[in-house]
């Protein structure tokens, strides 16, 4: 009975994030884009690009895509490079030069390297094929026209006449409207707690540290406090494996414990954690 109220719940608190796992296929279409331009697709890399462009405009240095697979996050990289390839120099540059994009270029060498060797052809080309402005004719100047005669009033005005008095209209005064009552929100049953679910947003969009800060503690339902932990082992564990730090392994070890102690049945869900994390939940008892 209480592992079946416990997937109910969970099936709760992942339909409430659904929309946190449709922002992660942004991952599946740059992974696309970049086999796409690898085999030498520019108009589909430039369609796939702009696509996770829209999706996750924010590029990264270092991004997990699937698995264990790392790459860097360039969508307005490679959607220029796909631009350059197809002739559109004026699109290339855009992308190469928005800020973002040259926020995190001096980290990745290679990507840097490419757009400094196609950068000064394309800038050539735009210089070339922008026209020249012609200079402004010259012109004999014209005589000037005789000044026009003022028209001769036809009718005459009675001196000393006092125009007549203009009435201003009433100003009405417009109704003062009340400012309607806002009612509290009714929070829906079975419906997890908004900070834990932002942690599960941060947590697929790769704020592993932030993640990490959470207090499952905080939460009064034991439900919520399960999934607390277990967000935050995951979270502990993706940021040892990245900076090899043994007090951080430690510390998803003691999580996942706790998270056990709270709910011994129920298993990390594929879609949202990765093989490896998997493992190390089944391991950690």
């Amino acid at each position: 009975m209480r592992a079946g109220k416990a997937c109910r719940w969970a099936t709760a608190a992942l339909a409430s994030i659904a929309a946190s796992v449709a922002h992660a296929d942004y991952k599946d279409t740059y992974a696309h884009g970049l086999r796409a331009f690898e085999d030498g697709n520019y108009a589909e890399a430039r369609t796939l690009m702009q696509q996770a462009l829209e999706e996750h405009p924010e590029p990264a240095a270092r991004l997990r895509l699937y698995g264990q697979v790392y790459k860097p996050y360039l969508p307005q990289h490679y959607l220029g490079l796909a631009a350059f390839k197809l002739g559109d120099c004026e699109t290339a540059l855009k992308q190469w030069n928005d800020p973002a994009n040259r926020g995190v270029l001096p980290i990745v060498e290679e990507a840097r390297a490419a757009e400094d060797e196609a950068r000064p052809s394309c800038e050539k080309k735009l210089a070339t094929a922008k026209p020249a402005t012609p200079p402004p004719e010259s012109r004999p100047p014209e005589s000037a026209p005789p000044p026009a005669k003022p028209p001769e009033s036809t009718k005459t005005v009675a001196k000393n006449t006092a125009p007549p008095p203009v009435e201003k209209p009433a100003v009405e005064k417009p109704p003062v409207e009340k400012p309607p009552v806002e009612k509290p929100p009714v929070a829906a049953k079975n419906e997890p707690p908004q900070p834990l679910v932002q942690a599960f947003e941060d947590y697929l969009a790769g704020r592993y540290a932030e993640v990490a800060r959470i207090n499952p503690d905080a939460y009064a339902d034991a439900r919520a406090r399960f999934h607390a932990y277990l967000v935050r082992a995951a979270s502990r564990y993706t940021l040892s494996r990245l900076d090899g730090d043994a007090q951080l392994l430690n510390g998803a070890s003691a999580d996942v414990r706790a998270a056990r102690a709270l709910d011994a049945r129920t298993q990390p869900d594929a879609t949202l954690f990765s093989p490896g994390f998997r493992a190390f939940y089944s391991q950690n008892r």
